[in-house]
């Protein structure tokens, strides 16, 4: 008897062995699964147009100034960049000297497409008349503009802009509403 309870024993414990020291295979444990971040899909590229509104100073002879004007441009999105080009007229009122002068400018674009965002800088040639003929300068400037819709962009700008002739350093600041198409 004492010899069949200790086969019997035996036969348990070398059956139960496996279970209890585990598999000969590790098992596999799959990683939870990970959803992907969203990015909305955001397409700079096309043409655009708009307003803008300007507020700067002139220094010396320290006028400051402002004003309302029109701007049009291209932009192209090649991913994480964006380039582009852009021409503008602005009616400008000084606080003193002419009653009215006008400047119009190009600019080539650069930034980086940051989704809904677009940091940019800017740099181009400007022309200012307060009656006569233009006086030629050169501008530089930097910006941020978000696409509120998909036709819709908002853009605020500081532009500097140099004019040799008078010795003239504008800096203005820009509030532009643009129509993408």
């Amino acid at each position: 008897m004492i010899r069949t309870l200790l086969v019997s024993t035996a036969l348990v414990a070398f059956t139960a062995f496996p279970g209890i020291a585990g598999n000969i295979v590790d098992p596999v444990v799959e990683p939870a699964p990970v959803m992907p971040a969203y990015e909305p899909e955001t397409d700079w590229s096309g043409f655009y147009a708009g307003v803008n509104g300007v507020y700067g100073v002139v220094l010396p002879p320290n006028v400051d100034y402002y004003g309302g004007g029109v701007h049009a441009g291209y932009l192209h999105d090649m991913g994480d960049f964006v380039v582009g080009g852009e021409v503008n007229y602005e009616y400008i009122v000084p606080s003193a000297g002419p009653p009215q002068a006008h400047r119009i400018g190009a600019d080539v674009i650069a930034g980086y497409d940051a989704g809904m965002v677009l940091p940019h800088v800017t740099a181009g040639v400007s022309g200012l008349s307060t009656g006569g003929p233009f006086t030629l300068g050169v501008s530089a400037g930097a910006g941020l503009s978000i696409m509120a819709s998909d036709n819709v962009i908002l853009t605020g700008r500081y532009r500097y802009t140099y004019y040799n002739a008078p010795g003239w350093n504008a800096h203005a600041g820009k509030l532009m509403v643009s129509f993408k198409f």
